[in-house]
């Protein structure tokens, strides 16, 4: 044993290697790194004695497996204490004076969570230790409408432990925006910021989450959809933070293998085929210490190669869908010192798919072999400077690169996307062009934050936030929409025997369209900056205020490096608990905030030529093909038509040239929300607890292009005479949503846990803003406003995302007998929800009707409701979900753990029309446009007939796939083992 002097050095000398290999690491990933909020919590209070009065110099400790070492303070004069920065987990605070008894407390904090922990101390005499457990979910008797769920029981429940079905768990999100993405609280699917480890890992056209976590190395997950900190911003709906695992004092780690086989499972009402083929997914993880307290790491995997059956829509071709994927994880946690910790994070995935279809597509033709490699890297700093002065830094970065996505034959004939103008599914080529280079997007930040508890004797404590951030959301690459800058809309198909034969008639029913690139792009640049001030007031124990105002500044610039969105805002978020009895079982909380988005940069730079497409649009007036009973095969149609165009050279009906055609006038602005709440919550037990919100939101300055008599006319480089479009926000639509959002917990016994979530909402207006294929888009409404009118054109009404009820409640129970052989537990999940709107709409001739008022290019068509927007809803969901996981030690408590866990899905086989949110539901409307029996009708003048001037398609309100279907009843299982 070396003497205490030389083990001591080597100490020293091993920390300090240990410190120096982190910063090396941080100084060697610097020059990529960059977005994030940190998702850490808080632990603050007052320490009393019985008489309420307040207790200086009371020495309070808290310890967590997630934390390295302990950490202390001494209250203020005031009795406050504050632990900031504090990484999600359990923790355990003991409270220490003498003459009096110590306490000790166990408390959970999720990210984002500001825990308050008031304790009073009672002499030495009465009591030598108190200790008080506290049970139950987190983010009751707060300001913020939050739910935090941990992995521990989603591993328990029969879900696929994906970031998607943690979300889908918590009140106030529904999954029916497009393409069935989650919107937050009535915003648009894309105006929501998902989070892991602090980095956004949101896409930066659609902004849907991407899968950059491995399912077995996720702790918690914190989903905020009201009441948000001044702190975060870039959102007007919701924020979802999930936190990985960092290793910890004792090695612990596992291996999962999940099987599924697209042949265990029924088959829906659709009738589809399946795929017997097993399909095993790896996963794995390691953590622990380097050097315990100081040093250490976490690693972890996932392999996947997947297959399942999918048919083509409306022809019905069976098809296997491939995707091949590895994501891997790796997380390192240095104390530099007890105050200050080091944490580096780096996530990779590769993804590969075969047979992948963009959109709805008709033919095996359409389908295309894409790879999406992607990383995401965060390196946090914090640091505690004195008992009341707190320090954090975040740099962080998202990568990813669209490879092979699209056409690879740029031939006239093979390399022209078709469209089915009744039914909008594509054929003969795919969409986009895999051979014209890579898109690359990209998130990059920074992030600066203090924190400062000020503790006064009459005024009670603030503990302020303050800090700065900047987001960077970066794209390059040029948007081709097919590999020959071509498209024909057709007026409708012929499917013959599988074989799609395009119909073409002439008129207004079909469509040429070029989409040229006429500059290259140069990468966008959108850039926020970002002040922020939060004060988390505790007056006394009746009353604890949020005070807290965020100033955002946007610096955007297009692909042609044009800045094109240059606004600001402020935003408050003013917030009260009240606490009646002053013991925390019941609080009263309203808020009160706005919230800003970061400006869509898809929306944005449509005013660029750099990388944006033109959109040459012309009808086709030439012979109609295919109107009879002649099948011309599809390479022959297009021949035929090209041939008519080149004959005749048709003036287009829509001409839309970025930079010439369309321009940003001053600004673009964030959109924005304005939030209103009023809640309660209750503590019945240490072990259960509910809370009740009751949320109003309503949006503005919503995304749109005006194009009227004062926007002027350019001339292009074709010599076409153009209507300018100008980008803009308007407040002339409205969208707005009100919800009373229920969620609780209760835990009988030790065997037992049972929690439910309910939202009873309702979201209304005329913009839904948003599409499948494009992410966000701008309005029409300012387009040739002579040409339309709102209560046809935009009538109110519930929007496509809306949902009156929905419900999730779940339970797991841990069966008291066979624990000799193992042990058994139970979980169980129901799924209910209403069903969403949709309405008869289509396309309809004005220009007959309107004297032109000097228009160049006049809109033949607009866009027309013949029954209310929310005329017809899908059926209502209910699916019950059950769990089984039998799992034993093999020796003793510390030994490795074996476990095999076994799902099915959908019990009882129930099956219901529902899925309308990304188009497998046909809502095919067809006017005097698609069809020559129909009779042409004023808008302006006369109200439709049904029959006589539109009618519903064939199949309207029938499925296009079998995903318009509840999932049929499944069975999955996956086995493993862990320590």
């Amino acid at each position: 044993m070396a003497p205490d002097g030389q083990g001591m050095d080597h100490h020293i000398a091993t920390a300090r290697r240990f410190n120096l290999l982190f910063l090396f690491l941080l100084a060697a990933l610097l020059p990529t790194a960059v977005l994030a909020q940190v998702p850490t919590g808080t632990i603050g209070g007052r320490v009393t004695d019985a008489q309420d009065r307040s207790i200086p110099g009371v020495t309070v400790t808290v310890s967590s497996p997630a934390l390295q070492g302990v950490r202390t303070t001494v209250t203020t004069v005031n009795g406050d204490y504050v632990f900031r920065f504090l990484p999600p987990g359990d923790y355990t605070v003991v409270f220490e004076l003498s003459g009096f008894a110590s306490q000790t407390a166990t408390r959970t904090v999720g990210a984002t969570e500001t825990v308050t922990l008031n304790v009073t101390l009672q002499p030495a005499g009465i009591a030598e230790e108190v200790t008080v457990t506290v049970e139950g979910s987190t983010f009751t008797n707060t300001v913020e409408v939050a739910t935090n769920l941990r992995q521990e029981l989603i591993n328990a429940l029969p879900v696929a432990r994906t970031l998607a079905s943690v979300v889908n768990l918590a009140p106030a999100v529904h999954n029916t925006g497009p393409g069935g993405e989650f919107t937050i609280a009535g915003a648009m699917s894309f105006e929501n910021v998902f989070m892991v480890n602090g980095v956004q890992i949101t896409d930066n056209i659609r902004g849907t989450a991407q899968s950059l976590y491995i399912e077995d190395a996720i702790q918690e997950t914190t989903i905020s959809s009201s009441g948000v900190s001044a702190e975060y911003g870039r959102f007007t709906g919701g924020v979802v933070n999930t936190i990985t695992r960092s290793g910890g004092n004792i090695f612990s780690g596992s291996f999962r293998t999940s099987f599924r086989n697209d042949n265990w499972r029924t088959v829906s009402p659709f009738n589809e085929s399946k795929v017997d083929q097993l399909v095993p997914t790896y996963e794995f993880t390691l953590g622990g210490p380097i050097a315990r307290d100081r040093t250490w790491f976490f690693v972890a995997g996932r392999l996947q190669d997947a297959k399942t059956s999918r048919e083509t829509a409306f022809t019905n071709i069976p098809y296997v869908f491939s995707e091949d994927e590895q994501r891997l994880e790796f997380k390192g946690t240095q104390s530099l010192t007890p105050e200050h910790r080091l944490q580096v994070g780096y996530i990779d995935v590769r993804r590969k798919q075969r047979n992948a279809a963009q959109g709805q597509v008709m033919d095996l033709e359409s389908l295309t072999n894409p790879s999406y490699p992607e990383n995401l890297l965060s390196v946090h700093y914090s640091g505690t400077l004195s008992t009341n002065l707190f320090f954090e830094a975040q740099l962080s970065a998202r990568n990813m690169t669209f490879k092979d996505s699209g056409g690879t034959d740029t031939d006239l004939i093979r390399g022209t996307t078709l469209s089915d103008n009744q039914t909008g599914a594509f054929y003969w080529a795919p969409l986009y062009c895999a051979v014209c280079g890579n898109e690359e997007r990209d998130n990059t930040s920074l992030l600066f934050k203090g924190s400062y508890l000020h503790s006064t004797a009459s005024a009670g404590s603030h503990n302020i936030v303050f800090g700065y951030d900047t987001f960077n959301d970066r794209r390059a690459g040029d948007n081709h929409q097919s590999a020959s800058d071509w498209h024909i809309w057709t007026t409708a198909t012929k499917i013959v025997d599988g074989t799609v034969y395009p119909v073409v008639e002439p008129g207004f029913s079909t469509y040429i369209i070029n989409w040229p690139i006429l500059e290259a792009s140069r990468g966008t640049n959108f850039r926020v900056h970002s002040l922020f001030v939060n004060d988390h007031w505790m007056l006394n124990r009746h009353f604890t205020f949020n005070l807290g105002l965020r100033y955002d500044k946007n610096a955007g610039r297009d692909a042609s490096r044009n800045l094109v969105a240059n606004d600001d805002a402020w935003s408050p978020r003013l917030g009260v608990v009240w606490d009646p009895a002053g013991t925390g079982r019941t609080t009263i909380n309203a808020s009160f905030g706005k919230y800003v988005a970061a400006v869509a940069s898809g929306v944005a730079e449509a005013a660029s030529p750099g990388g944006v497409p033109a959109i040459l649009a012309y009808f086709y007036d030439g012979d109609p093909i295919n109107s009879g009973n002649e099948l011309v095969p599809t390479p022959d149609v297009i021949e035929r038509v090209f041939d008519w165009y080149n004959q005749a050279r048709p003036s287009p009906f829509q001409a839309t040239i970025p930079g010439i055609a369309v321009r940003v006038d001053d600004t673009i602005r964030s959109p924005h929300s304005y939030d209103a709440v009023l809640g309660v919550s209750h503590q019945i037990s240490s072990n259960a607890e509910v809370r009740a919100d009751f949320v109003n939101r309503t949006f503005g300055n919503f995304y749109a292009e005006r194009i009227d008599t004062t926007t002027g006319q350019a001339v292009d480089e074709f010599g076409n005479v153009l209507d300018v479009g100008v980008l803009e926000n308007t407040n002339l639509l409205n969208r707005r949503y009100r919800a009373l959002n229920l969620q609780g917990s209760y835990r009988i016994g030790t065997r037992l846990m049972a929690g439910a979530s309910y939202t009873l909402s309702r979201l209304w207006g005329n913009i839904e803003g948003e599409t499948i294929g494009s992410g966000p888009v701008t309005s029409g409404v300012l387009r040739y406003p002579e040409y339309r009118q709102l209560e046809w054109a935009y009538p109110e009404g519930d929007l496509s995302a809306d949902q009156r009820h929905r419900a999730r409640i779940w339970a797991t129970y841990d069966l008291p007998w066979g624990a000799r052989l193992f042990s058994t537990q139970l979980g169980v999940l129901q799924q209910v929800e209403s069903g969403t709107p949709y309405g008869a709409s289509g396309s309809v001739l004005v220009d007959p009707f309107v004297e032109n008022p000097g228009y160049a290019v006049l809109p033949f068509t607009m866009g027309y409701y013949f029954t209310d927007r929310d005329a017809y809803r899908t059926e209502a969901m209910k699916r019950t979900d059950l769990s089984i996981t039998l799992s034993r030690r093999i020796g003793t408590r510390s030994a490795p753990e074996v476990f095999a866990q076994f799902h099915v899905l959908n019990v009882f086989n129930q099956f219901d029309l529902f899925n309308i949110s990304d188009g497998d539901i046909n809502t095919t409307v067809l006017t005097a446009i698609d069809d020559p029996s129909l009779e042409v009708f004023n808008p302006f003048a006369e109200s439709p007939i049904e029959g006589v001037h539109w009618r519903k398609g064939s199949r309207f309100g029938e499925p296009v796939s079998r995903f318009a279907y509840t999932t049929p009843r499944t069975f999955r299982f996956s086995v493993g083992v862990r320590f």
